[in-house]
Formats: C-alpha cells, structure tokens, sequence
C-alpha cells in the first residue's frame, strides 16, 4: 500500500509539471488562437488589454515569431481589403469630398 502511495505521488508529480506547462503557455491563450485565426481586430475590445499582458508574456516565452506571424497575417489582411471600397462608409466619404471639392471650385470661379 505504501508503494502505492508513493508511486501515484510520484506520477502525479511528473505528469503534473507536464500539464501546468501547456495550461501557463500565454501562447495557447484562446485570445492568441483568436488573433491568429480571424485577425487582431476580431479581439473584442474589453479584452485588448489582456490581448497586450499575452503578446508580451508570449514574447517572453520565446513565441516572437507566432507574434510576427499574427501581425503580418493583419497587415495582409488589411491590405488585401484596401484595395477597394468594400463598404458604404468609404464610398460615403469619397462622394462627400468631390461635393465639398466642386462647391469650393465654384465658390473660387464665380464672378460677381
């Protein structure tokens, strides 16, 4: 019975590092997943700062470059949407600006 004892002390000695580790890994945060997966602007904005406190302790723990990894799958991101006017409120703007534009243009030319 002692033997027992001292070998499932033991097990759960080793085998309970080993499960610690991979629960303290900031890298396998759900919030990590979820920037990795859907972008850095997916994280909602009550959890931005934690998002923060995870990409520094991640970088600690040498994950720098899942961190590179996420930021240039953003920035591609971004870029591939940019390249045209993918919703209202851009063509919104662009539309209100050549109006400003031709009334300032006409305020400038118009004679008395």
């Amino acid at each position: 019975m002692k033997q027992l004892i001292i070998f499932i002390i033991i097990f759960e000695v080793v085998f309970g590092d080993i499960q610690k580790k991979s629960l303290n890994d900031p890298c396998d945060h759900h919030l990590i997943k979820l920037a990795m997966k859907d972008g850095i602007k997916a994280i909602p904005i009550k959890d931005i700062l934690t998002y923060k406190k995870l990409v520094k302790a991640c970088e600690k723990n040498g994950g720098e470059k899942i961190i590179q990894q996420i930021e240039y799958k953003d920035y591609e991101r971004d870029y591939r949407r940019s390249r045209t006017m993918s919703s209202w409120t851009s063509t919104y703007s662009i539309c209100v600006f050549i109006v400003m534009l031709y009334y300032f243009i006409g305020l400038g030319t118009v004679e008395k």
